[in-house]
């Protein structure tokens, strides 16, 4: 694959790395370890110490285990064994605050896995397990976020590994969990099903890419799907897929990057939530974290599992923006996880040997004149982490040299298993689209007596054959039921989630606030609307009196009840956009046979603006500006 002279420059490239990283160690008679750069104002940074696989100690055993691997050096795996002491001696493991993969007690485990494949040696199959079920609860309901590098379901994909190789039911067991909770979290979208909408993530919807996003979690589905023979996670991963291609962007050859830190905020009408708002800095992130080298790769292991046409189309669409970043070659970012060293594993599934060979002589060019992979930022020099430093390079050097496209820190794999599993069953594709659809469509269902098996693509699929299905029954009270959860199934497609919801109702209530300070004169001349996220549900069009209002809020959608008298004028501005004096002149033949006397008019009025500045507070109704 690679010529003889540039394995000679890949290896002199390694061992350089390698004489680095053992000339900034710290070491003792029984341990060794690296100090880890932490930023504590925007340009300065002190050295503590971290066990994570992202910049900590358990990456940089994971290179030195590989380089072992690689030349059978038994002082590699003395340092693996001392570093290893410290880590698991260490208050913060014993003691851990943080539980993810990549950044916290999951990656310990991991590497703990790892060591144990690599040299058979018990003990660490051993301390796997035991930190595992120390903290059962903390590695699966203790996380919020799902995505891959800081969420659950990376510790899926870690305990499906440990079960592997312990068979221990405890560990069934949190792996069942898990992917229970993915299930139950999964929420429909305008096309496939995504996850991640909550408070922790400050994004425009839920994310696309690898680290952090739907391709990172249909990775993690694809694994242990395969793993247990369970076709439902395969579905579920090609619905994150699907999900994700809502936000690919043609002209880009790119996967948006749908992030939104303070500066994409600074933006007008962010409220209105318009994906045009932001698009002109979204397209322009391409790594293994974020963008099309990481998507890929769940491209070309989707491909592997399916063989569908579609992802071909995606791995070659990720492939030319690759090949077009790596023409211009503008960044100097070569690390794993932000940085062109990232795109080494999509790429070599690619056979793109060339563009390997200029990464890595670019990153050791930028090394040779800065003593970093990565100039952006300050503390590069002294960073010797797997995915933000050092370390990084020379492990995705030793993965070119023995010939590893996966199965790496980037692309984590489960091995082939032929057990069977309860879990095939558990997780078919049968099951799995019942728990999906019934979801939304759970009121209706519970008054069918019987309802055929649920083989349906998709929610969308499903919706009609239901309506089908209703159709040869004839009840109003089934109809009724089933129109209702329609309308909801539509909010759900357009919610982007609580973080979206979160800048709109900052909006509203301002709005809200300004408006509550005019006067009733002012206000009865003003033209009212429903606010946007606010929609009238009649369930008996003959009924304008009974209405309910669906409110797509924070966490979802809420389905309110309002009074008579609200409802009244609910359903008038409904209608059309309105003044108040024109509200009022309507309802003066609703409330008077005759002519009303100057008296009952103040009242009516009086009542009408009480309730008008009372649906401004609640944001269901707002100022037509």
């Amino acid at each position: 694959m690679f010529t003889a002279e540039q394995t000679k420059k890949f290896k002199a490239q390694l061992y350089g790395i390698y004489d680095e990283l053992r000339l900034n160690s710290k070491e003792t008679e029984q341990e060794i370890w690296w100090p880890t750069p932490f930023y504590i104002s925007l340009d300065e940074y002190e050295f503590r110490e971290s066990y994570d696989l992202f910049n900590g100690n358990c990456g940089i055993v994971l290179f030195f285990l590989k380089l072992y691997q690689f030349d059978g050096d038994a002082d590699h795996l003395r340092i693996v064994n001392k570093a290893m002491y410290r880590i698991l001696n260490a208050d913060a493991v014993l003691n851990p605050k943080s539980f993810a993969l990549y950044t916290g007690l999951g990656g310990v485990i991991y590497t703990c896995l790892k060591v144990f494949e690599a040299t058979g040696n018990g003990f660490y199959k051993k301390k796997a397990l035991e930190l595992t079920l120390k903290n059962q609860r903390q590695l699966t309901t203790g996380l919020l976020k799902t995505d891959l590098l800081s969420g659950y379901s990376g510790n899926l994909l870690m305990l499906t590994l440990l079960y592997n190789h312990t068979a221990d039911v405890k560990v069934l067991k949190m792996v069942n969990f898990l992917v229970d909770r993915l299930i139950t979290e999964a929420r429909i979208s305008e096309q496939g099903l995504k996850w991640d909408y909550s408070s922790s993530k400050k994004a425009y919807d839920s994310m696309t890419g690898f680290s952090h996003g739907a391709s990172g979690i249909a990775w993690v589905f694809m694994q242990v799907g395969r793993y247990f023979n369970a076709a439902g996670l395969i579905y579920l991963a090609e619905e994150a897929l699907k999900y994700e291609m809502q936000y690919f962007h043609i002209p880009a050859k790119n996967w948006l990057d749908l992030r939104l830190g303070p500066h994409r905020l600074n933006k007008p009408d962010v409220h209105e939530w318009n994906l045009q708002t932001f698009l002109p800095e979204m397209t322009d992130v391409n790594a293994w974290a974020h963008g099309a080298a990481g998507i890929g790769m769940s491209r070309q292991i989707a491909l592997d599992l399916t063989k569908e046409k579609q992802y071909n189309e995606d791995c070659k669409n990720a492939l030319e923006r690759c090949l077009n970043d790596l023409e211009k070659l503008d960044r100097n970012d070569f690390t794993l996880v932000s940085g062109y060293c990232g795109m080494i594993p999509f790429l070599f599934n690619c056979e793109t040997e060339s563009q390997i060979v200029v990464i890595l002589d670019t990153a050791r060019k930028l090394h040779q004149k800065t003593r970093s992979f990565n100039t952006y930022v300050s503390c590069g020099v002294d960073d010797y982490g797997l995915l933000s430093g050092k370390a990084g390079i020379g492990y995705i050097i030793l993965a070119i040299l023995m010939g590893q496209s996966s199965d790496n820190i980037l692309a984590p794999e489960l091995p082939k298993n032929s057990k069977k599993s309860d879990l095939e069953d558990i997780y078919s594709e049968i099951q799995v689209k019942k728990s999906i659809f019934s979801k939304y469509y759970a009121r209706t269902l519970g008054k069918l007596k019987n309802f055929p098996v649920f083989e349906d693509k998709d929610i969308n699929d499903f919706k009609i054959r239901l309506q089908s299905e209703i159709s040869k029954i004839q009840s109003n009270e089934i109809v009724a039921a089933f129109n209702l959860e329609n309308e909801l199934v539509d909010l759900w497609k357009e919610h982007k989630g609580y973080f979206s919801f979160e800048q709109k109702q900052k909006h509203l209530l301002k709005k809200a606030e300004e408006s509550l300070i005019f006067t009733d004169q002012y206000l009865i001349e003003q033209f009212f609307r429903l606010s946007r996220h606010v929609k009238l549900y009649l369930p008996n069009k003959l009924k304008e009196s009974e209405i309910l209002l669906l409110v797509s809020n924070k966490n979802g959608i809420e389905e309110v009840q309002v009074g008579v008298f609200a409802t009244m004028i609910l359903n008038a501005i409904g209608k059309k956009e309105l003044k108040v004096g024109e509200l009022l002149q309507s309802f003066i033949p609703i409330f008077f046979s005759g002519e009303p006397s100057a008296k009952s008019l103040f009242e009516l009025k009086d009542k009408v603006m009480q309730q008008i500045r009372l649906l401004i507070k609640a944001g269901f109704i707002e100022i037509d500006s």
